[in-house]
């Protein structure tokens, strides 16, 4: 018979989490922008539950491509979530819609258990407003009644008095700030390049990371022994210029996988770079769809 004190410990343990990967919503009435912004909100707050183990966006579309993995139009039905979740390291997947009909924002969910593919809950949550609601309370909503923290929504809820009604302005400056937390710097893609593939690594270009990493230690190594040697057929000049080279490189490399990473999350985001004529001086104008 176990004692007292065991059976406490054993009621402290967590609870195990379930591993899961979030699907982009199919956005309806919704823009492309908003909808990849409110996937991943859904996915801080599914996190945030203590229910769930998250797989990484980036993480997931990596594996999707190493397996070939060819995704045309949406991914919201149940039979495609399973055919995604059976590549993938996880137990169940998550998907669904965003909508926007009349004044209601609605957001529907699925939790598709991988192993019998069927359907193992749904979440629903509507919010008669502005869709700033819908992501801030909504995602909020959607994962605790996927975790089994709340029950379902007896009907739409009202915006509450006073919310803002700017709802593409303050989507805009959330986007933005997403924006800015993902990307990159290019100082310090150069600064970290002092160690080398550090800058690269700092980027995300780990192939990149990894080869001048080698290559600067090989030819530091090659320049230190032909200094050392006597015997040495090689000029110690041209090893020092050679991995001089690689180092200088190396940054450039750094600095324009920067470039490529920001890149990539604009476009995420549904923002992109563009020429703009001022004041007869060509510029950059930042634009998106919301």
């Amino acid at each position: 018979m176990s004692s007292p004190a065991h059976q406490i410990g054993r009621r402290a343990q967590p609870a195990k989490r379930t591993a899961v990967a979030v699907m982009s919503l199919r956005g309806s009435a919704v823009s492309e922008a908003d909808a990849r912004f409110l996937t991943e909100r859904l996915g801080i707050e599914l996190s945030r539950t203590g229910a769930f183990d998250l797989l990484e966006r980036e993480k997931m579309a990596e594996i999707l491509r190493e397996q070939g993995f060819q995704q045309t139009g949406a991914c919201d039905e149940t039979a495609c979530l399973v055919e995604v979740g059976r590549l993938l390291p996880v137990e169940k997947m998550i998907g669904g819609a965003v909508g926007h009909v009349g004044s209601v924002y609605s957001a529907q969910l699925r939790l598709i258990d991988l192993r019998t593919g069927l359907v193992e809950r749904t979440a629903t949550r509507d919010y008669k407003g502005e869709l700033e609601y819908l992501l801030t309370v909504g995602m909020r909503e959607t994962a605790e009644e996927l975790a089994g923290k709340i029950g379902p929504q007896a009907q739409a809820q009202a915006q509450p008095a006073g919310a803002s009604p700017q709802s593409e302005a303050m989507m805009r400056s959330l986007i933005m700030a997403q924006v800015e937390r993902e990307s990159k710097s290019k100082f310090w893609a150069v600064t970290w390049s002092i160690f080398p593939g550090a800058g690269n690594l700092y980027a995300r270009n780990y192939w990149g990371a990894s080869g001048f990493c080698v290559a600067g230690f090989i030819t530091f190594g090659a320049w230190v022994n032909s200094n050392t040697d006597g015997d040495s057929t090689t000029n110690p000049g041209t090893w020092g210029l050679i991995h001089l080279g690689i180092r200088v490189a190396d940054m450039v490399v750094a600095a324009r996988s920067v470039g490529r990473h920001n890149k990539k999350v604009r476009q995420k985001y549904g923002l992109t770079m563009v020429p703009s004529p001022f004041d007869t001086r060509p510029a950059l104008a930042l634009t998106g769809t919301f």
